[in-house]
């Protein structure tokens, strides 16, 4: 498992001829948080904010240092996808769906090929397994939440795999 932000700063890189592209400054998930759906590599704009970067499509290979990419004109804007940038999810309140707190969003936690296999914890509310693990698996999240509702999550399921 990696954590979200170890994405951040590695370099986009074009198969073709080499060139760097860009660097992953933050990721794109889909709706329902279950993939990474594109890395965003550059916002211009001071009002109306627009991004540009690559999409999963494009992605060769999720490398150590860089993510592959296969030609220069990979890097496109983003603003036409329907996404949940991981800086948004970040901070999100997560408590049960009783509404006990747990605590915070810290990141998002990846398999090699940039699945969502749950969160951690960044500042944690309770004591038990999960503030010894401060991870939570996807299968125990049971609602993603809003900028202004927290991500629900079943405690029960939530401790069992923590444990």
């Amino acid at each position: 498992m990696h954590p979200g932000k170890a994405q951040q700063g590695k370099w986009i890189v074009s198969l073709t001829n080499g060139e760097k592209l860009g660097e992953v400054q933050d990721l794109l998930l889909d709706p329902a948080a279950n993939e990474v759906i594109a890395a965003i590599s550059s916002t211009s704009g001071l009002i109306n904010r627009k991004a540009s970067g690559v999409t999963r499509a494009a992605v060769q290979v999720f490398g150590v240092h860089a993510w592959l990419v296969t030609a220069p004109d990979s890097v496109q804007a983003l603003d036409a996808l329907v996404s949940l940038p991981l800086a948004d999810l970040r901070g999100r309140t997560v408590q049960t769906e009783g509404g006990t707190k747990i605590g915070t969003v810290g990141d998002v936690l990846l398999d090699d090929q940039m699945r969502v296999l749950g969160i951690t914890l960044g500042k944690v509310a309770i004591q038990g397994p999960l503030a010894e693990s401060k991870q939570i698996l996807k299968a125990a999240i049971k609602d993603l939440g809003s900028a202004k509702t927290p991500l629900l999550v079943d405690l029960p399921q939530a401790e069992a795999a923590a444990a």
